[in-house]
């Protein structure tokens, strides 16, 4: 591990198909930063936007350690435009299926996102999501190009289909509670099992799905990760 840079906290906009999308560009203040990643952060409809405590945590330990990442908030999230998701119907259809139909915006937020980062840095080394966003990052980079590696954490496999990352080739580490109430351990196991080499699975219990206290923990695999990358 290198040594702890200051970290900078930068308020960005960019445009997406919904209009204006707001993000914060975390990164160390002295040195060039060595890489960057796109953060892709909870679904709107469980409060997830760029302040939760996982997304928030990632990019700043990242960041002490010379990586620039992006994280933002969705179309209708914040002072991000859109119309609000959370209407009667969505949030009734959200308890039912822990999901909603329309989620085709929140992609596009992603790859808005994406062409953001690779404008500002000039590429896009790596990408994280957590919980729903580790669908929506793992569906971005499946489409991508010149990635170095893909981190899921709590990925949403009783929700969503991930079937493109069994052909996904970029190095992947996939982190989640054992505890968990949306991602079944054994369900994870299956489909890890079926997913393209080279890949890592992390198992641990550490607070449920939101990883509250453990935030530290899951910054030291993530770093760990990408420096023992080739």
């Amino acid at each position: 591990m290198h040594d702890v840079a200051t970290v900078i906290q930068e308020q960005v906009t960019f445009v997406g198909t919904a209009g204006r999308i707001e993000g914060v560009l975390t990164y160390p203040e002295q040195a060039p930063p060595m890489a960057s990643m796109l953060i892709v952060g909870p679904h709107p409809m469980l409060g997830g936007d760029y302040k939760n405590n996982v997304v928030r945590e990632l990019a700043t330990r990242l960041a002490e350690q010379n990586y620039l990442t992006l994280r933002f908030n969705f179309r209708g999230v914040g002072n991000s435009d859109g119309t609000t998701i959370l209407s009667t119907d969505n949030i009734a259809e959200f308890w039912a299926k822990s999901r909603i139909d329309d989620e085709h915006g929140f992609a596009e937020d992603t790859t808005a996102a994406g062409h953001f980062l690779s404008e500002t840095f000039g590429e896009v080394g790596h990408v994280l999501g957590y919980s729903f966003g580790a669908w929506l990052g793992s569906r971005w980079a499946a489409a991508s190009r010149n990635l170095n590696s893909i981190t899921l954490v709590a990925p949403t496999i009783s929700q969503h289909d991930y079937s493109h990352a069994v052909e996904l080739s970029l190095p992947k580490l996939v982190i989640a509670s054992s505890d968990d109430f949306a991602v079944p351990t054994e369900g994870l196991r299956q489909q890890f099992s079926s997913w393209s080499d080279p890949k890592q699975l992390v198992i641990e219990d550490v607070d449920n799905h939101f990883f509250r206290g453990h935030e530290e923990w899951l910054a030291e695999n993530v770093l760990t990760f990408l420096e023992e990358l080739p």
